[in-house]
């Protein structure tokens, strides 16, 4: 996948990722503030509640009902439970029906909460659910047989409002058992809500909801502005990169077919001509290599706008014999360029683009002697193994050097020094080779002072 398309999912996935942990900030929030609401109002109901069903089951008069439901069949209850399991079933079953129905018909629990509603003040939407949880018997105050089966929901609602069956509306819990050989055991639970809850709570997390929605939509619109601005200086980039690429090339014939005639006309051309148009086909020629060279930087920083660049195994002293090649153009009476190996680095293999590699030597070479006061120019190039499995490669020159306050900006695109300012150049000769060290992933020191000149050293990795 190409790099720009790993960059736009790991945006997506950030985006989503974000818009997850806002549903659950927002979902807990509302859980907790459901939790919370009507408090005062379920503590208060709580106490009423309790006051009223003090020494009784359910609601008032319900211990009564319970009893005399259960009481009259507890003999044959145990006889049967001992000697005919069947009878016992079938007993048991016929008991809990005929108690439910009494439960749910006895209009106890409405006045009830009739009584509850006033003595709390609550408002309208206020609604209750009361639920058995256990009916038991025991014959022997130790163990409890069960009466009613209440199935997956574990209770069976007896009045009220299903619709209020919320944990988060449970007011009262209780069980209660009587203090006798053979007896019941009731547990059942209260619930009070309020068919308004989830207004309630949207209405209480309000402000969060807005401030979320507003994160959303802000992160959601910058997410669709820098990715519209990355499309469009993507295409500018790629267009720029086109632009340059069809220019430069179309540039190199006619340079070419210029060099060649001035070249030839400086042959062709008699003694004392020669000496009159010798500045003036200097000048052109100085001219027209400069701007070979400047077509030549262009071409060489349009590779940066590509995706992807190829990198192969090489030795390196293939690429020194290449390099030296290209360098030998440069050499003069006035300038000298030594390269040397030890002798362990002939085979070492390196991971490389070879071009890339050669320009940013030639890049570092160039600039050791254009940026040179000496009689002599000197450039000394060395490989040695280094640490950790690393090729070390350093470019030595005698110039006049960088001074350390400028050190830190040396690899900027288009920065010149003080001292450049003028010399010829557009300050990327550098910014090249620190991008050639990132895409390789090599590393580039340096080491200067304004007058012993400048040392590069660059460290290789050797592949086993």
């Amino acid at each position: 996948m190409r790099r720009s398309g790993v960059y736009k999912w790991i945006a997506i996935c950030c985006l989503v990722l974000f818009l997850i942990l806002q549903y659950l900030m927002i979902a807990r929030s509302y859980e907790i503030k459901r939790g919370e609401l009507f408090q005062k109002e379920k503590k208060e109901i709580k106490v009423v509640y309790d006051k009223h069903i003090s020494n009784d089951k359910i609601f008032p008069g319900g211990q009564k009902l319970v009893d005399s439901t259960l009481m009259p069949h507890l003999v044959r209850l145990r006889s049967y439970y001992q000697d005919d399991r069947n009878a016992f079933n079938s007993l048991k079953d016929s008991i809990a029906k005929t108690l439910i129905m009494r439960l749910r018909n006895h209009p106890a629990m409405d006045s009830l909460f009739q009584v509850i509603r006033s003595e709390v003040n609550l408002g309208e939407g206020f609604g209750y659910a009361i639920v058995l949880r256990d009916i038991s018997v025991t014959f022997d105050a130790k163990t409890f047989i069960p009466i009613l089966d209440f199935g997956k929901d574990q209770h069976i609602p007896i009045g009220g409002e299903f619709r209020f069956i919320d944990k988060d509306n449970i007011v009262s819990s209780i069980a209660i058992t009587a203090n006798s050989k053979m007896s019941n055991r009731v547990a059942f639970t209260l619930y009070v809500g309020n068919i308004d809850t989830n207004f309630s709570v949207l209405k209480a997390i309000l402000p969060l909801l807005l401030l979320s929605g507003c994160c959303i939509i802000g992160i959601v619109w910058l997410y669709l502005m820098t990715y519209s601005s990355w499309i469009k200086q993507k295409r500018m980039a790629e267009m720029a990169s086109d632009f340059i690429n069809n220019v430069t090339h179309e540039f190199n014939t006619p340079l070419t077919t210029i060099r060649i005639g001035l070249t030839n006309l400086a042959v062709k051309v008699s003694k004392d001509d020669k000496l009159k148009m010798s500045t003036t086909l200097d000048t052109l020629m100085r001219q027209i290599n400069r701007l070979d060279r400047l077509v030549n930087k262009a071409i060489d920083l349009s590779v940066f706008n590509q995706e992807e660049v190829s990198l192969e195994e090489h030795f390196l002293v293939e690429l020194m014999d290449q390099l030296e090649q290209d360098l030998a153009i440069l050499v003069s009476k006035s300038a000298t360029i030594q390269i040397l190996l030890d002798q362990n680095v002939k085979e070492a293999r390196v991971l490389v683009n070879p071009f890339m590699f050669v320009t940013a030597v030639n890049n570092l070479v160039d600039n050791g002697l254009k940026y040179n006061k000496e009689r002599i120019k000197h450039i000394h190039i060395r490989l040695s193994i280094g640490a950790r499995d690393t090729v070390v490669m350093t470019v030595q020159d005698n110039g006049i050097g960088i001074s350390h306050n400028q050190l830190p900006y040396i690899f900027t695109k288009g920065y010149r020094g003080k001292q450049e300012a003028s010399s010829n150049g557009l300050g990327l000769g550098l910014f090249f080779v620190k991008e050639v060290m990132r895409i390789h992933r090599w590393k580039i020191d340096v080491k200067s002072d304004t007058q012993p000149g400048t040392i590069f050293s660059i460290s290789i990795p050797i592949i086993k």
